[in-house]
């Protein structure tokens, strides 16, 4: 079987073709152009991205296209849940993710670890010709710690600790986040539904 991601992020193609390996062809576009996400949820801005590229490979290269698109994003309850579907423009769209963590860290600057709680959430929306999409959900709990830790990764993952683990997703490997992380967890459910 045949995927394509809707992304132009290198990092989450390359976590996605370690989950979904195997069986699975999972293909990014190079000429891949996100189209503008106004909806007000992950599933809302997940499906605008999934829609648009299988409309556009169904009318000219692959009829049969199967499409997956995701939402992403970090939310801190110490500042009421954002950034949210907002994270890959915190701070503003020009910002490169260094910008955007150090932001991050600077609005909690003086917040005591125990307010610092925080969660990232995935939301996976398959897009499949003459079928009703499927739609998942990866939630996992952290925190954010006080400044940034770890060379991995990439968006917020140096400034997200898991605490079963007591690291950031950037100290982990890539077997090891793919095994915890809110994709991780959206992509088992993903494939959970498929053979189901």
């Amino acid at each position: 079987m045949r995927i394509y991601i809707a992304t132009g992020n290198a990092g989450k193609l390359r976590e996605f073709r370690e989950m979904l390996g195997g069986a699975i062809d999972v293909v990014m576009l190079q000429s891949y152009e996100a189209p503008e996400e106004d909806a007000q949820t992950y599933e809302g801005n997940a499906a605008i991205k999934a829609r648009t590229l299988a409309a556009a490979l169904r009318a000219s290269a692959d009829p049969g296209a199967i499409v997956l698109a995701d939402d992403s994003g970090i939310e801190v309850d110490a500042l009421g849940g954002a950034p949210g579907i907002y994270s890959a423009r915190y701070g503003g769209g020009e910002l490169s993710w260094a910008q955007r963590r150090a932001a991050l860290l600077r609005e909690l600057a003086g917040v005591p670890r125990v307010r610092r709680t925080a969660r990232f959430v995935d939301v996976l929306y398959l897009d499949r010709p003459d079928t009703e999409p499927l739609i998942v959900r990866g939630v996992v709990e952290g925190l954010v710690p006080t400044e940034e830790h770890g060379d991995g990764g990439f968006s917020y993952d140096a400034v997200f600790c898991y605490p079963p683990l007591g690291k950031t997703f950037a100290d982990l490997s890539a077997q090891e986040k793919n095994r915890v992380s809110h994709r991780g967890v959206a992509v088992q459910r993903l494939l959970e539904a498929l053979r189901g």
